[in-house]
């Protein structure tokens, strides 16, 4: 995407253009995004879940010792336990994430976005949806190595996809209904 500058630049006939996209990744703005790529995103977004809940355990374990200082013993949670505010706060930061920017953190440092079939950030049920289903079913994006549209499980069934998209709007036009072409990259109207 670029863009005009009111001002012509010195020494030019035309407007200076900026684009916000790198020239090495040029060719690869607005394609799919294989399954190394996504898979590196996806640890980097367990990471930040891991953080996150080591830091809620932290505020936990904090608040039980101002309660009560001398019985204070570091409480021992279950796996299941574990699991299940895991699977919690994935879901909701994978919810979040994809509604609001279409991206999550590990998205962002890859240069990653989703978006559904008209090539817009997902709407709220889609993206509760897509969150439930990568939680409960993580395997499911390994359907993109046999994909010929690099497309996981969850993709598929939703008809969402995973894009390289190394600008930073989050809003995409929705009124022109995008095609993908015949090497799997969806083209953005306007």
């Amino acid at each position: 995407m670029t863009q005009s500058g009111s001002s012509a630049a010195p020494g030019t006939d035309g407007p200076h253009r900026v684009d916000a996209v790198p020239r090495e990744a040029r060719p690869f703005q607005g394609q799919r995004a294989g399954i190394v790529t996504r898979t590196a995103a996806n640890v980097v977004d367990f990471a930040v879940v891991v953080g996150v809940l080591g830091f809620g355990y932290a505020a936990w374990c904090a608040f039980r010792f101002l309660i009560n200082p001398t019985r204070f013993s570091f409480p021992a949670p279950s796996f299941l336990a574990l699991l299940a505010c895991f699977a919690i706060v994935l879901f909701a930061y994978f919810t979040v994430s994809w509604a609001t920017t279409g991206r999550t953190y590990g998205n962002h440092l890859l240069a990653l976005r989703v978006v559904n079939f008209r090539g817009a950030r997902l709407r709220w049920p889609v993206a509760v949806l897509r969150a439930g289903f990568c939680v409960m079913l993580p395997i499911g994006l390994y359907w993109a190595v046999l994909s010929p549209t690099n497309r996981s499980l969850q993709d598929s069934v939703l008809r969402t996809s995973v894009l390289y998209d190394w600008t930073t709007r989050s809003r995409v036009a929705r009124h022109h209904v995008a095609e993908p072409s015949p090497d799997g990259r969806i083209t953005r109207p306007g």
